[in-house]
């Protein structure tokens, strides 16, 4: 008997571990398009070592921040358009409106647009497609602009967001309608703008998964090695500039990055700004600040807010090296505003804009690029400089410091003007430099301490805005931004890391100590007899009910306690090594449902071969990209990773698949032990007429909802999306 006891739970064990063995074999081939075949057999690729022009990092000259405009490259962010032919709001209306007012208004040299031009949804906003009306109405409103034309089609700048790929198959497929209705139509570009006094590059890269799944199965984005070799050819490309702009449609939290020769931290420290979309501003005013600082890498990460819903655009200026950046919010009458004419809304006449005002010297202390800008220029300066944005001319403009004036006006130095690769036959080819400069002594605020410098400026029409920028010219790394509650948190966060190894622990746990556990100490300590089983249950519940008994008088007689100001940390430690208790007991409960669970054979085996399923087989198939063709639409969704077409996408979405399902698991290993076992056996209430929690009719209607809201929706949602 005791060697048929041994060989049952080795019998178990040798399972389990066979079926996690094939987990991690499906783990490994998911992560394959991630590692270079190089590295995958062991070879690592050379390191590069940057020998670039110091004239081209920090400190590399000795320019002054004087009242000249030169020096100074400008461009536009925007991001998350959204153009649909069902949403009656924003969308087409604010692109168009960020084309025919904030565009003529900044004059910059460049437009980067990072992705989600098009919506790709349904009229039920359930399931997702690429909408020919859609592209078509984008390329119209570009066409009508004319921006694609301008400094020999260099102007403006667009890529593709996880809503352009929806139901795509492959970048090639004729579902890619980016490809064809888009400015720049490829996989990610590069821009090198040069000026006389230097180089400025724009690394864009297609994040998109290489398959483009119909929604819900395509939020995160990644980059496989041959990918990441392309970033890493550009990059080097862009060795000689002084600032290297990277734009992603996803922020790096959300990203999951392979590797060829270098790691993507390797190759971002020659970032200085990583501009990004995707987040929406998320709800509640979560996402307002979607900024972080990556110190070791010594970039920053700017989400910009979307056109769609917030019209929100931003605009940078490089002023001899020093990045600086407003956010900027279209004057529209309402936001979002209504677009009953949805696609076939017309070019607007051109809004009255507030002034806009960027500050580029003193630098703002929140947003300093120690590895890239040359800060001591700040305290050699001997201007203040702003730039003024108007339609209307400016007729004041006031600069004050910790709110005393400056004893000198501001003077307007700016010029537009055509630069040198602008197109000879295209007069819209101007840059606006609209500077204004103000004196100032540097040495008399070079105290070690902040202040803030305010500038106020009002055009003929009567419109005002007024800018306010912290600087601290003693610092040498960013004042704290103090955005953790406003969106820095998640821009802070790797994703892939949160989702990997708490569906991997969480699964771990679950399977060991409500599975695995609980059916080994049946099989090797308690003899296969239903009369000893049930004596010591028996035994259980009693010293579970004793414990409780205690437990209760021991509560009775804290709340009879008298309060006096004197025992409060006694008394809290005796509230805490009684909730300690209670937490013991009701593991010890737990515990002894879960032998139970374990010991009736038709609740045990299906739960452990699921959760075996669990590491082993897809968590659902279907037709993953339904305008496909057969053999390209059906995939099998693991938690690893997506099989498709013979090819494994590791799309970080499976991950949160998994996660979801191990919580179902969880949650219900947990309950069914307890509602299996006799209904008095682990009653825990001095009362022995009240019913046990688990049988209690809210319970009962709780653990209802739960199956029918947390499982059985998402079940018919993927069967309505995915067939």
């Amino acid at each position: 008997m005791e060697k048929r006891r041994l060989a049952h739970a080795a019998g178990l064990v040798v399972l389990t571990a066979l079926c996690w063995a094939y987990g991690f074999g499906l783990f490994r081939a998911a992560n394959g398009p991630l590692v270079d075949a190089q590295q995958r057999g062991g070879a690592r690729l050379p390191e590069h070592h940057q020998t670039a022009d110091t004239a081209a990092r920090p400190g590399g000259d000795s320019a002054a921040l004087g009242d000249s405009s030169d020096g100074i490259v400008t461009f536009i962010h925007a991001s998350d358009v959204h153009i649909s032919r069902f949403v009656a709001a924003g969308g087409v209306v604010h692109f168009q409106h960020l084309l025919h007012t904030a565009v003529p208004l900044i004059a910059p040299r460049v437009v980067v647009v990072t992705g989600d031009l098009t919506d790709g949804k349904d009229r039920r906003r359930l399931t997702s497609t690429q909408q020919a009306d859609e592209w078509a109405a984008y390329r119209r409103a570009l066409d009508g602009a004319g921006v694609t034309r301008r400094f020999n089609g260099t102007f403006y700048r667009d890529q593709r967001g996880n809503h352009d790929c929806f139901d795509v198959a492959g970048f090639d497929s004729p579902a890619n309608m980016y490809r064809t209705h888009s400015a720049v139509g490829a996989a990610g570009y590069s821009l090198h703008i040069r000026a006389p006094f230097g180089t400025y590059s724009f690394v864009a890269v297609d994040a998109c998964p290489r398959r483009g799944f119909a929604r819900p199965l395509n939020f995160f984005g990644y980059l496989d090695a041959r990918a990441m070799r392309e970033l890493e050819t550009r990059i080097d490309e862009a060795s000689g500039s002084r600032h290297l702009f990277l734009l992603n449609h996803y922020p790096v939290s959300t990203m999951v990055f392979g590797r060829h020769g270098r790691s993507f931290g390797e190759l971002a420290r020659r970032v200085s700004v990583v501009l990004c979309g995707h987040l929406h501003q998320l709800v509640g005013g979560i996402g307002s600040q979607l900024q972080t600082y990556r110190a070791r890498d010594g970039y920053w990460e700017l989400e910009v807010g979307d056109l769609k819903d917030h019209a929100v655009y931003r605009v940078f200026a490089v002023d001899h090296d020093l990045v600086s950046f407003v956010d900027v919010t279209l004057p529209l009458p309402r936001i979002p505003m209504p677009n009953p004419d949805l696609l076939r809304a017309a070019a607007p006449a051109r809004l009255p804009h507030p002034p806009v005002v960027l500050i580029t010297n003193p630098k703002d202390a929140r947003y300093l690029l120690p590895a890239h800008e040359p800060l001591h220029r700040v305290r050699s300066s001997s201007f203040i400089r702003v730039l003024v944005w108007a339609d209307a001319p400016v007729v004041s403009v006031a600069v004050a410091i910790d709110g005393v004036a400056l004893a000198h006006p501001a003077e307007y130095r700016g010029k537009r003007e055509r630069p040198a690769d602008a197109d000879a036959a295209d007069s819209d080819d101007v840059v606006a430099t609209p500077l204004w400069v103000a004196p100032w002594d540097p040495a008399a605020y070079d105290d070690g301490r902040p202040h803030v410098v305010a500038v106020t400026a009002t055009d003929a029409g009567g419109k005002t805005t007024t800018a306010r920028v912290p600087f601290d010219l003693a610092a040498a790394a960013p004042a704290p931004l103090r955005n953790a509650a406003r969106g820095g948190w998640i821009m802070r966060r790797s994703f892939a890391a949160i989702l990997t190894t708490s569906a991997t622990a969480s699964y771990l746990l679950a399977a060991v100590l409500l599975v695995l556990a609980p059916r080994l100490f049946l099989t090797l300590r308690l003899p296969r007899s239903a009369t000893v089983l049930a004596a010591w249950i028996a035994r259980r519940a009693v010293a579970h009910r004793e414990a409780a008994a205690r437990l209760h008088r021991l509560r009775a007689a804290l709340l009879r306690h008298p309060r006096r100001r004197d025992a409060g940390l006694p008394l809290l430690k005796l509230a805490l090594g009684l909730a300690a208790a209670w937490a013991r007991l009701v593991v010890a409960v737990q515990f002894t449902a879960q032998v139970h669970f374990a010991a009736v054979g038709w609740l045990f085996w299906p739960a452990y071969f699921f959760t075996m399923a669990l590491a082993t087989l897809p968590i659902f198939t279907g037709r993953l990209i339904p305008s496909a063709g057969p053999a390209d639409a059906v995939g099998h969704v693991y938690a690893y990773g997506i099989f498709i077409a013979g090819d494994w996408v590791p799309l970080l979405d499976s991950w949160s698949y998994a996660l979801a399902s191990v919580i179902s698991l969880t949650l219900l290993l947990l309950y069914l032990p307890l509602a299996a076992a006799p209904a008095g056996l682990f009653c825990l209430s001095p009362s022995a007429s009240r019913l046990p929690w688990h049988r209690r009719l809210w319970m009962r209607v709780a653990v209802g909802l739960f199956v029918a809201v947390y499982m059985a929706l998402p079940v018919l949602m993927t069967a309505h999306t995915y067939g």
